[in-house]
């Protein structure tokens, strides 16, 4: 039946708009809820939902707080300061290697020494010193094998090469080392034998410093 049009009032067309059906939605899409038909949230689902905001909050602050710590973390410790000492011992192990390679390998004393300086870690060495003891071995080997051989129960060339290197290096330092205790170098010897050399290799090293000292160094040794 035909609406009655009121005087003096105009009557605009609306287009209305269609609400589909639900067998009208593509699947997975939920049917629209109209407005005042929602269904009413308990005080349960308010507080379960403020509870999981919590939590989500407290994970998010505890990643950002590992992230600061990690970072943190990364940044460079200061490395530990090494005493003379400990510079010297680094340097005769470096000065071994050293010779170790000049002597096995027949190499150039100056390839190797800037071989070890340019390429290896030196940071905790006192590189005067390894300069000194390498060139000292590598520049006089005659003098050094010299003094030596009063020492020993065998050619010099029948020693393991490392034992003979400690040898030569604590023979350089014997004789030409004047402000290091002849017990230092001594011990010194016996230390980096065990490290690097064969097992009991570091006795017959001993025997061979005392020997030697007390001949190089005599009030030294005499005074013990």
């Amino acid at each position: 039946m035909p609406v009655a049009k009121p005087p003096g009032v105009a009557i605009e067309n609306h287009s209305v708009k269609k609400i589909p059906q639900p067998e009208e939605l593509p699947p997975g899409v939920p049917s629209p809820v109209l407005p005042g038909t929602e269904e009413p949230r308990s005080l349960g689902d308010m507080m379960r939902e403020a509870e999981l905001l919590q939590v989500q909050k407290a994970e998010t602050d505890a990643a950002a707080a590992a992230d600061v710590e990690a970072d943190a973390t990364a940044q460079p410790r200061r490395q530990k300061r090494v005493n003379r000492a400990q510079l010297r011992r680094y340097a005769r192990e470096r000065a071994l290697q050293a010779l170790y390679q000049w002597d096995v390998g027949k190499s150039q004393a100056s390839d190797v020494r800037k071989q070890f300086l340019d390429g290896q870690d030196m940071s905790r060495v006192d590189v005067d010193y390894f300069v000194l003891l390498f060139n000292g071995v590598s520049h006089h080997p005659e003098t050094i094998d010299t003094a030596l051989s009063e020492a020993l129960d065998r050619p010099i060339n029948d020693l393991d090469p490392i034992e003979r290197g400690v040898l030569r290096v604590a023979t350089y330092e014997l004789m030409e080392c004047q402000d290091i205790p002849a017990r230092v170098i001594i011990n010194e010897g016996i230390e980096i034998t065990k490290r690097f050399g064969a097992d009991k290799g570091h006795r017959y090293v001993n025997g061979v410093l005392d020997k030697l000292a007390a001949s190089v160094r005599p009030l030294e040794m005499r005074r013990r």
